[in-house]
């Protein structure tokens, strides 16, 4: 069994994600967001204004994609100690967490793209803020997947004494729903589907980060006690079933 301190420090990788994620939002004076209605003229001044914060905004981003793959690939373990050898619903979490990389660090790329050379023509930067904001709001399949492969295992785990509860596997389902309407944010510049609106900015975020919280805390909470052997610590044995 993986050591507990290796699970708590790949759990604790969710309290990270939502510092350095709304840290790299605020770093960039994205609280709140860009409107999707502002001109070109205006987005290329922003990014005029504030490039140096945007960069570390994106900087920031990047390392909190890093911060989703210890955390998922966590869940991804306990899912396979629910599942057993075949473990399709281990695979899609890992997938998802592999895909929940892509969704942040793209978009973080082209935001420091826009900053790195704000003097550029205004329609580029507007084009290029586009491709930063349209995927890094609607590219939410990833965390859909993440949500709902742990929110089935959670509930489908027949255990005596399951590591996480029930509660926990309904709470998956509702930050899954969450997510759905951003995907209307292309219909929408304004009102609370566009991107900086109430349905696909402002909810989803709360639950992402609340999401990765919650998880983070579960997962510490589940991680094995450990018994001083030899002078020092070593994980409990459990019993192959």
């Amino acid at each position: 069994m993986t050591s507990r301190p290796i699970q708590i420090a790949c759990a604790s990788s969710g309290f990270l994600l939502v510092v350095l994620l709304f840290g790299g939002i605020i770093a960039s004076g994205w609280m709140p967001p860009l409107s999707p209605t502002e001109s070109a003229r205006e987005i290329a001044q922003r990014y005029a204004d504030h490039a140096d914060g945007i960069r570390i905004g994106a900087v920031m981003l990047l390392w909190g994609a890093g911060a989703t793959v210890p955390i998922g690939c966590l869940i991804a373990a306990h899912i396979k100690q629910v599942e057993g050898e075949f473990s399709p619903l281990t695979y899609i979490q890992v997938v998802g967490c592999a895909g929940g990389l892509f969704a942040i660090t793209m978009p973080a790329l082209f935001f420091g793209v826009a900053a790195f050379r704000p003097d550029r023509g205004a329609d580029l930067t507007l084009l290029i803020n586009d491709l930063g904001w349209v995927p890094f709001i609607i590219n939410g399949v990833p965390a859909v997947l993440q949500a709902v492969s742990w929110g089935v295992a959670i509930l489908a785990d027949r255990r005596d004494a399951p590591p996480f509860p029930r509660w926990l596997g309904y709470f998956n389902f509702w930050a899954a729903f969450s997510f759905l309407p951003a995907f209307l944010l292309l219909f929408f510049k304004t009102g609370p589907f566009a991107w900086n609106g109430l349905l696909s900015f402002w909810l989803p975020a709360t639950l992402f980060g609340g999401w990765f919280l919650v998880a983070s805390v579960m997962l510490i909470r589940a991680a094995p006690p450990a018994v001083a052997t030899g002078g020092r610590d070593e994980p409990l044995a459990v019993a192959a079933p």
